[in-house]
């Protein structure tokens, strides 16, 4: 399987973030952002991430779904653990070397975000910080599966 040139230095980095135990501040870098999602995701040093108000008006078609959760379970686990942690709280190995922290997936801050807010941020990621879009990575349906596991982590 082929990745991205742009994966392949991201994963790099965290790579070297584990072995070495480096601590990245990328507070003040700034991205190239397209014009597409530029506004809707940069915001200044400081302020938290607040999807934009038309995420909350998307509508999770998988809210309820068992088997997607499940599913989101498995995705998870391969893939977002390394940062949030077995149980989403951001304590993951990958933590460590990060700043700011990955989020705590079970706080009451994110469970009370609407799922389309959740999918948003999962879709777009939020540069400067390690939180990477996962949009050309899974699809529509995997990020909603993803949605459902991390509200099934708020009931834990």
């Amino acid at each position: 399987m082929k990745f991205p040139r742009s994966l392949k230095i991201i994963y790099t980095l965290l790579a070297s973030v584990l072995l070495f135990g480096f601590t990245i501040d990328v507070s003040n870098s700034h991205s190239a952002l397209n014009s597409e999602n530029s506004q809707s995701f940069y915001q200044p040093q400081g302020k938290k991430w607040v999807a934009p108000a038309v995420a909350d008006k998307l509508v999770n078609p998988l809210k309820g779904n068992a088997e997607a959760t499940k599913k989101g379970k498995r995705l998870f686990q391969v893939n977002c653990v390394t940062c949030h942690g077995e149980s989403g709280v951001g304590n993951g190995p990958g933590s460590a070397g990060l700043n700011p922290k990955p989020a705590d997936l079970t706080s009451k801050e994110v469970q009370k975000q609407s799922d389309g807010a959740i999918f948003w941020k999962i879709t777009t990621g939020f540069p400067p910080t390690a939180m990477i879009s996962w949009r050309s990575r899974f699809s529509n349906k995997e990020r909603w599966e993803l949605v459902d596991y991390i509200r099934e982590l708020g009931k834990k």
